[in-house]
């Protein structure tokens, strides 16, 4: 018997076989029709590749998203797939609720030019619309398990010329909830190749009060750069940022907030618009304890600051960092004229609010830390840069705030790799002329400071130490000031080419001032009253030490000669040869001269300061280098000659000059392309081994063949790079001075 269906069920199976295949190509259709009216809805061209509906889930999936600029050819916003599993159960409860939001490949770039930002026209202009009276609603959302994939952010400001980009963005939110009592919300991503960002938030709506705990790890400083050069002139800003920092506030408020946490910057560097360092830091470290800004309150805890460099020059129009501050100078330049241009009224209540700021305010650190500092000065205002390092910088600081009357400071450095300096001291925010100071400094060579001796009295300094003791003691009304200043062995040499801008009988002071073991001590108390306006304790003592250094040494080996029974000019110096590293014969006999002295005068020592013309024995160097390769790689023997001969063997020798100059350069010196076969930092590294062989034979010579005690006498090499050119030979160069 043949079944036959009613005419109430064909109705009921042909509606939901209609209801089947409009929902099963609903998806497709809105995807068609949203594509196609894109313009007319967003005013964007859009393209989608898939949309789809999980009924049964209650879900969205879409994948090949593309939001178009309106030119509808670059893209403005894209992702690879969004997936919404939304939770519609949670409504009999007033509850908005997600289970799960996923998003893959999120692409988003942000323009801004002069005129706005590429998003503007996306943007619906609002009515004014009076919100009309009634009871609040309660507002309740949950979205759980939040995901965001290989996400990427770029943001191009075309007025600065600055790009910000944020590549392989993670962001994983296992739920953010929200309703009028309480809300959280976490997030954690990435940020760049290695910066992480972390963000819990805490409000409780009831108190109108909320919490947030922020850390960072390895974020890039480079990109606030662009935004920095309004204010100061830079090339180049690198640095990681790593932050933990707790946030307290008022909803209703803004301005009830206090700031908690660390801070630490790592790897910081900072480069001039000549792309030269300026600053560098290997870390830099700052406890935030309190910053209230309601109130006014910033309490800062230790400030600590790890391997900092600061790199200063000065030209004769102005230092680096003068150039770097141009730009804040020249802003609030304009702004006090700006300030002039302003109403009576306005300035007036302007200067009010700041004295009602000030007298809230205060701030207190804790103490500021620094270790393993480096300052390297050059000056450019004289005839030949002049070239000072001061090394290992170690700086403790105590309580600074606005009530401390006695702040503790201690420091200490080395000078330019011989001399060292130390000190301690006090002083006051409550009364800033308010200072006490000791300072020790002790062996600075002063032959570093030749080119300024050069430029101001046409002589160089070839050798001294530099000896200096102060303690300060200054109030508003009184100072009292202690200089102990001892120079051991100062010498000049001979008057050079620069214009003589002193004039002063050099050797005849400098004779007088001297006692028999060639030492200059003298004592400089000053004493004064810091209100005069015309009092300037620098001023004084920088007058009377210059009127000691224009001065010429006697010749202490004179003396010396008579005792060692021979000519004072062979113990004076031990020359040597270039790229010689050991002792000759005579060079030897001059030594035992020196020994028989100290059998004599047994409270003297003497220094041995190796000098050379840097430049000419590195030349000479990389052409024996240059021939014993070549001579290697020919497999020939290394020729019989002195090292004397070393360039007339080479420039006659064809196949040898062939073998440097395989480019066939024309007009390319013979050491240049020595230089260039060997490398420099090999030349270099050989030159150091080189300096360090003779100091070694010298020293074991002095040490086991004429049986000295170390205390009688050192080995060194001299700074080589602010050597007069006077001092270019090689030799070393003795001073004598008490144990």
């Amino acid at each position: 018997m043949k079944y036959q269906l009613t005419k109430g069920k064909k109705i009921l199976i042909s509606i939901f076989a209609f209801l089947f295949i409009l929902f099963f190509f609903l998806s497709s259709l809105i995807k068609y029709w949203v594509v196609k009216n894109s313009d007319e809805l967003v005013g964007r061209k859009l393209e989608i590749s898939e949309l789809h509906f999980n009924y049964a889930q209650v879900a969205l999936r879409i994948k090949g998203f593309n939001l178009f600029e309106a030119d509808k050819t670059r893209s403005f916003v894209a992702f690879n797939e969004l997936y919404v599993n939304y939770s519609p159960w949670n409504l009999l409860v007033g509850e908005y609720a997600c289970s799960e939001i996923y998003l893959d490949g999120l692409n988003v770039s942000v323009i801004q030019d002069s005129l706005g930002f590429n998003f503007d026209s996306l943007m619906a202009k609002q009515d004014s619309v009076a919100e009309e009276p009634g009871e609040k609603k309660d507002l309740k959302f949950s979205i759980k398990n939040i995901q965001f994939k290989n996400g990427a952010f770029r943001y191009i400001d075309k007025v600065k010329k600055n790009t910000i980009a944020f590549d392989k963005m993670d962001l994983e939110l296992p739920l953010i909830a929200w309703n009028n009592q309480k809300s959280e919300m976490g997030v954690d991503f990435a940020m760049g190749d290695k910066g992480r960002v972390q963000i819990s938030a805490n409000i409780d709506h009831s108190k109108n009060a909320y919490v947030v705990d922020l850390a960072t790890q390895s974020i890039d400083l480079e990109p606030i750069k662009a935004y920095l050069t309004d204010y100061i002139a830079i090339s180049a800003l690198s640095g990681q940022l790593n932050a933990t920092i707790h946030l307290k506030g008022n909803l209703e408020n803004p301005m009830e907030l206090v700031v908690s946490g660390l801070t630490n910057v790592s790897e910081f560097e900072m480069k001039d618009e000549d792309e030269k360092k300026l600053f560098t830091a290997k870390t830099i470290d700052v406890a935030l304890d309190s910053l209230n800004v309601g109130t006014s309150h910033y309490e800062i805890g230790a400030i600590q600051v790890d391997s900092p460099e600061i790199y200063a020059s000065l030209d004769k129009e102005s230092s680096n960092f003068e150039r770097m501050l141009a730009p804040y100078m020249k802003a609030d330049s304009l702004a006090q004229d700006s300030l002039n241009e302003a109403t009576d009224s306005l300035l007036v209540d302007t200067i009010n609010r700041q004295i009602d700021t000030a007298q809230n305010l205060f701030y207190q650190i804790k103490s500021i830390e620094v270790n393993n500092g480096l300052v390297n000065f050059t000056d450019n205002t004289l005839n030949r840069p002049f070239v000072y390092d001061l090394k290992n910088i170690e700086v403790k600081m105590g309580t600074l705030s606005p009530q401390a009357d006695s702040i503790p400071i201690t420091y200490s450095l080395s000078l330019n790799g011989s001399g060292k300096s130390s000190g301690e001291g006090a002083f006051s925010m409550v009364d800033m002329s308010s200072i006490s100071f000791n300072n020790h400094l002790e062996n600075m060579e002063m032959m570093s400071f030749s080119p300024y001796t050069e430029f101001y009295i046409a002589r160089p300094i070839t050798q001294g130490e530099f000896t200096y003791k102060t303690s300060l003691e200054m109030t508003s009304s009184k100072l009292k000031n202690d200089n102990h200043i001892h120079i051991s062995e100062l010498d000049f040499g001979k008057k050079t080419k620069d214009e003589n801008t002193i004039k002063a009988p050099v050797r005849l002071a400098l004779y007088l001032l001297k006692d028999k073991d060639d030492q200059i001590n003298f004592e400089l108390p000053v004493f004064g009253n810091p209100s005069d306006p015309d009092f300037r304790i620098g001023k004084i003592i920088w007058k009377t030490v210059m009127n000691f250094l224009i001065k010429t040494a006697s010749q202490p080996f004179n003396i010396l000669g008579n005792l060692a029974g021979g000519d004072p000019e062979s113990i004076k110096t031990i020359p040597f040869h270039f790229l010689q590293d050991s002792l000759d014969a005579t060079q030897k006999k001059n030594l035992r001269k020196i020994a028989s002295i100290l059998t004599k005068k047994d409270e003297l020592s003497f220094s041995f300061i190796q000098e050379t013309s840097l430049h000419k024995e590195k030349e000479i160097l990389a052409l024996k280098s240059s021939i014993g390769a070549y001579c290697s790689d020919s497999n020939i023997a290394y020729p019989n000659v002195t090292d004397d001969q070393l360039i007339n063997w080479a420039t006659s020798n064809i196949e040898f000059m062939t073998y440097l100059n395989t480019r066939s350069e024309e007009g390319v010196s013979l050491f240049s392309l020595c230089i260039q076969k060997v490398g420099k930092q090999e030349l270099d590294s050989m030159f150091m081994d080189l300096l360090q062989a003779r100091n070694l034979a010298l020293n074991t010579f002095m040490k086991d063949s004429l049986a000295l005690d170390e205390d009688s006498f050192k080995v060194k090499t001299a700074d080589l790079r602010n050597m007069p050119e006077q001092l270019k030979s090689p030799n070393y160069r003795v001073e004598v001075s008490l144990k």
